[in-house]
């Protein structure tokens, strides 16, 4: 596990082969599956919250690290309390990932260190990935230069899973973690629970936690028994 800033780890399975391909990110993919620190000093992707930024933020930091590279990964959002003390040391890392810039625009001092980060950055042939919930184009920046900056290199969508499509990621994933659901214990979950990938990925991890420590399986029983009927979504 990589280990980042404040204790900060990467999450357990986000790797691209847990990434469902949805139709209209093949393009994305295939550029972060490659060596892109080489070719591409930015990269830089937005959607939705629930889109799969962090996921693939954090792959790419994986796989630049398995292939011998100095990586960092940071989760803004997460850091901002922290102030920009949480950049230092960054500078040198080959490819530097940096999660949710949109949770620090519109502060002065932040953007003001993001700016001179970036210029070193680009001086120094070094690589970085971003991502925000909005294109760059739309992103309100109280300094011009920056705003700038962040337009450099390619800009990628994320387009959204739908209902269908986060269900049989949450199988995947649960797979990964070892878990190979029954069909009728899936339609379970998608008839009663919310159908949006972060809300199902929270399932997962509690009903993953609750078969570790009891040893049991994941059935339908046991969603029943860790989830109170109040927080289902009644979706017939």
């Amino acid at each position: 596990m990589m280990q980042l800033a404040l204790n900060i780890g990467l999450n357990d399975g986000f790797e691209f082969d847990s990434f469902y391909p949805k139709s209209g990110n093949e393009d994305l993919l295939a550029l972060l599956k490659a060596p892109f620190w080489n070719t591409w000093p930015q990269v830089f992707l937005h959607g939705s919250n629930a889109s799969g930024k962090s996921h693939l933020l954090q792959a790419s930091a994986c796989q630049a690290q398995l292939q011998g590279e100095q990586v960092s990964y940071l989760p803004l959002r997460e850091l901002k309390p922290y102030g920009m003390g949480v950049l230092e040391g960054t500078e040198n890392a080959r490819l530097l990932a940096l999660d949710d810039i949109d949770a620090v625009m519109g502060d002065a001092a932040w953007e003001e260190a993001l700016f001179h980060l970036i210029n070193q950055r680009r001086q120094d042939s070094q690589s970085t990935l971003l991502s925000a919930t909005l294109n760059p184009h739309q992103l309100e920046s109280r300094l011009p230069d920056l705003a700038s900056r962040l337009l450099w290199g390619p800009i990628y969508r994320l387009h959204a899973l739908d209902e269908d499509e986060a269900l049989e990621t949450f199988r995947l994933r649960a797979l990964k973690r070892g878990f190979d659901l029954p069909d009728y214990v899936l339609r379970y979950i998608h008839r009663h629970f919310p159908r949006d990938i972060r809300s199902m990925m929270q399932l997962l991890d509690r009903l993953d936690a609750a078969s570790r420590t009891s040893g049991r399986k994941i059935t339908r029983k046991l969603v029943q028994e860790m989830v109170p009927a109040a927080g289902r979504h009644q979706a017939e």
